[in-house]
């Protein structure tokens, strides 16, 4: 008879082959001592139904990614705070049949941008999915009094804009791509587009010279890790903050969900090596 590991995890979405989830959660069940396995499931989206389901039956948990992270939650039993303001579902504990679902990403952008911000700052936001959302509302939690939103389709970003107003920030829509004068007065640049990223190409359309020295320039893209983005805004002597910070934390943040845990930053610096291992 086969038998497997106590605890089965995995990441739900399509595509996932480039992931590093696994990496960074194997590497915090390795110094856990936790015997358990996280997975990659590639699911087409007429099979999600049916793998969520089954999923219920025989998961500890799992992460959903792009994109599913809205559509997952029809299936939830309950939803977190972040997933009632956000709509975006990214982590889910499987208990006795149900379905627990939560949004790490907020505490990932959270984490992230803690010590670099101010009480009042402005917040410029390129895109307006789940991404978007999660660090609109990292955003206010952490003292933004406006945020600004760029996005390809404008009825979008009048949402996510009016996601700011609803949680007591100031929310603004400007036109794609942002004119320079409003990225200047922005305190920090978030890019929640996969521009940039490995097999998508291109760069978020930011005017390098409206990029100011001092400014946060956060983009969500982790791979690769610099990105477009990230090398201009390190020209104009702005200061960084890669995807793969956000992707170490909100994997943290799951895993204190998941196995009671508390992210450390002990935890993440050794998560964060083994994916920059991984990255090569």
């Amino acid at each position: 008879m086969l038998v497997g590991p106590a605890r089965l995890y995995g990441l739900l979405g399509h595509p996932v082959a480039h992931s590093l989830s696994p990496v960074i959660h194997g590497e915090v069940f390795k110094r856990l001592g936790v015997d358990a396995v996280y997975l990659l499931w590639d699911v087409e989206k007429r099979e999600l139904h049916a793998a969520v389901e089954g999923l219920r039956l025989l998961a500890s948990g799992f992460n959903v990614t792009i994109p599913y992270k809205e559509r997952v939650r029809a299936h939830c039993d309950m939803e977190s705070n972040e997933v009632c303001i956000t709509g975006a579902v990214n982590t889910v504990a499987v208990s006795d049949g149900r379905l627990s679902c939560f949004n790490t990403d907020v505490y990932g952008v959270e984490r992230c941008l803690e010590p670099l911000v101010h009480e009042g700052f402005t917040m410029l936001v390129l895109g307006a999915g789940g991404a978007a959302k999660a660090a609109i509302l990292a955003a206010v939690r952490l003292g933004a009094k406006r945020v600004i939103v760029s996005n390809r389709t404008r009825s979008r970003a009048v949402l996510a804009a009016a996601l700011a107003e609803m949680l007591g920030a100031r929310g603004e829509v400007v036109d794609w791509p942002p004119p320079p004068e409003r990225i200047a007065e922005a305190d920090v640049i978030f890019n929640a587009t996969p521009l940039g990223m490995e097999g998508v190409g291109g760069a978020p359309p930011v005017d390098r010279d409206a990029i100011t020295p001092g400014q946060v320039v956060f983009d969500a893209v982790y791979k690769p890790l610099e990105t477009p983005l990230l090398r201009m805004a390190r020209e104009r002597r702005a200061r960084v903050v890669d995807g793969l910070c956000m992707l170490v934390w909100q994997a943290l943040e799951a895993d204190r969900i998941w196995l009671g845990v508390e992210p450390t930053q002990e935890l993440y610096q050794a998560a964060r090596s083994a994916a920059l291992s991984a990255l090569g």
